[in-house]
């Protein structure tokens, strides 16, 4: 009975041993690798991981590479632009394992992976700020700024190898820290002050034009107002004076009727109160001679006048 459970448990202990040098666990952060005698056989990604089975070892290996998004970043390293300014310069990158095949026969370890990335990045950034002057970095004048674009030519320098030679994605790299030295400190603050007294200047002359515009513009519409006006005037003269021609011509020719309008004008300027009594010998007047009655004729002088003996 003893020698029975005796070859169980050597059974379950074999078992148990050809389970732990066949059976891999895959996990879904994780690519691996499958050689044989140092011949990749498999690549297990990540969408398909999960428990998998090898020949044992020595005859079968399983590398597991970690796939998911890491970063580093450099030291603050010293560095020359174009114009031979000192700048201190600390960039970072984004990087992952794309071919775990290629990582393997060129890298192997991922510690190593951080050191090639490292060195790349710090390199290329190097070379490329050698190819802007300072102003492309610091400047107050946006459209003077190459930011963006010294962080492109430097992600493009970094993931081009990093990619063809290693099986390493670099999703991003971009400059973390910027440092002058205080030399370039003074001289910097110095050509800023200059580029907004610059764009001061420009305003205000900006400013003048508009104003002498406005004032121009002003001056000419007040010109041509005026000698609208005047030219209205001069039309409505004429006018009035050709009316008062011919009212003079028609008083010429009729003065009986012109010195009836003028004492119909004065009495009616005397009379414009509407309230005033005056008591006056209407005949005696000038200009209530109008208003006045007839004179009264004697009746007998009339008849002898008519009768002619």
């Amino acid at each position: 009975m003893t020698s029975i459970w005796t070859k169980v448990a050597a059974l379950l202990v074999v078992i148990v041993l050809v389970l732990a040098m066949t059976a891999h666990q895959v996990r879904f952060t994780e690519t691996a690798v499958v050689t044989r005698f140092d011949r990749v056989t498999r690549v297990i990604e990540p969408e398909r991981a999960g428990l998998i089975f090898t020949l044992p070892w020595p005859i079968e290996r399983v590398s597991t590479y970690d796939a998911r998004l890491r970063t580093l970043q450099t030291e603050f390293a010293q560095l020359s632009t174009e114009d031979q300014k000192t700048i201190t310069v600390s960039a970072f990158a984004t990087w992952r394992i794309e071919s775990a095949e290629q990582f393997l026969r060129t890298i192997g370890r991922e510690e190593a992976a951080a050191d090639k990335i490292g060195d790349l990045l710090k390199n290329e950034v190097s070379n490329v700020l050698r190819r802007h002057p300072l102003a492309n970095l610091v400047n107050t004048d946006p459209s003077r700024m190459r930011f963006d674009q010294i962080e492109r030519e430097i992600h493009q320098a970094v993931g081009a190898p990093a990619k063809d030679i290693y099986g390493i994605s670099v999703v991003s790299v971009g400059i973390e820290r910027l440092g002058l030295p205080e030399s370039n400190t003074r001289e910097v603050f110095e050509r800023m002050k200059a580029e907004r007294q610059k764009v001061s200047d420009a305003y205000v002359a900006e400013g003048d034009a508009q104003a002498r515009k406005i004032r121009s513009d002003a001056e000419q519409k007040a010109t041509r107002i005026l000698s609208r006006a005047e030219a209205y005037a001069k039309r409505l003269r004429a006018e009035g004076d050709a009316r008062a021609a011919q009212y003079y011509a028609e008083f010429d020719k009729n003065p009986v009727l012109s010195n009836f309008l003028k004492e119909i004008e004065a009495l009616r300027d005397i009379l414009r109160a509407g309230k005033t009594t005056i008591v006056i010998d209407a005949a005696q007047i000038k200009p209530f001679q109008p208003l006045a009655p007839p004179p009264e004729t004697d009746t007998a002088e009339t008849e002898i006048r008519k009768s002619p003996s």
